[in-house]
């Protein structure tokens, strides 16, 4: 029996994280997060058209304040909106970098 692509799915979970590149060079990774800055936890993460998925859609950043705000797909059913600061993502990668 063959199985479609959606059986597939089912069984993975889907996360983002964050990465550093040259400002010179964008094609070099100089940090690249070795675990995920958001991943599903949260019903409307979980549970959807395509269940356990997150996946970042589009970011802005306050160049006066750092803040970061990242719009975020939820499950293929929804968008979430998420906060952090640029002070964070740095300390994150510094910590966490795999490159």
């Amino acid at each position: 029996r063959s199985r479609g692509l959606g059986d597939v799915y089912k069984r993975q979970v889907y996360s983002f994280s964050a990465a550093l590149l040259d400002k010179d060079e964008p094609w070099k990774v100089l940090k690249r997060g070795a675990s995920y800055l958001l991943s599903p936890q949260e019903y409307y993460e979980l549970v959807g058209d395509t269940d356990a998925v997150t996946f970042p859609c589009a970011n802005l950043v306050d160049a006066d304040t750092g803040r970061i705000c990242i719009y975020y797909g939820c499950a293929d059913t929804c968008t979430a909106l998420a906060f952090t600061t640029v002070d964070d993502v740095m300390d994150f990668l510094d910590n966490n970098s795999q490159v």
